[in-house]
């Protein structure tokens, strides 16, 4: 089974999809909608114009009593955009597996983008592109450069627009020696 299939599976056993409708329409994002997964991270917009912090707090009791996360957080903030967006991120362990769950909480335009951006990527990449993208993630991964000093935007634009295709092309590119 895939990353991806285990992905959907969890995400309609948990439940998590069908509680979130009750804050807005959510839509899987990110690595997991393009079918590039490099590790267990499950990202998801949910479109909501009316979302509050009292929704946040109701949300989180679903969240800590649901999965018992090893990890939370949950905030509301101001964007780049002066728009007000929520986030609820968590790590749980399900079916022996640790796996990151990062809840966005958008309005429709910033979804769309979203959206469209990954569709986007996924329609452009072969699958040969698509295995370099996963391979790249993972070796900057493995070697701690993965989130702090690279992101995923970074990988698929070097495998995607810069024809890079292993960890010494792209460190080298990128100024970090292998």
């Amino acid at each position: 089974m895939t990353r991806k299939e285990k992905a959907e599976r969890i995400l309609g056993g948990s439940g998590l999809l069908k509680h979130l409708e009750a804050y807005g329409t959510p839509c899987v994002i990110g690595s997991c909608r393009m079918d590039m997964m490099a590790w267990n991270d499950i990202d998801i917009d949910v479109e909501n114009n009316g979302m509050s912090l009292e929704k946040l707090y109701q949300l989180t009791t679903y969240i800590l009593e649901t999965f018992h996360p090893l990890w939370y957080e949950a905030k509301e903030e101001v964007n780049d955009e002066g728009k007000t967006v929520w986030f609820q991120g968590f790590e749980a362990v399900i079916e022996g597996e640790r796996w990151n769950f990062d809840l966005w909480f958008f309005d429709r335009e910033t979804i769309e983008k979203a959206k469209a951006l990954c569709d986007g990527m996924a329609a452009r990449a072969t699958a040969a592109q698509k295995e370099r993208i996963v391979r790249l993630k993972q070796e900057l991964i493995a070697r701690e450069l993965y989130a702090d000093q690279f992101h995923s935007m970074d990988v698929y634009r070097a495998v995607l627009e810069d024809g890079i295709g292993d960890i010494s092309g792209f460190l080298e590119k990128y100024g970090h020696s292998a």
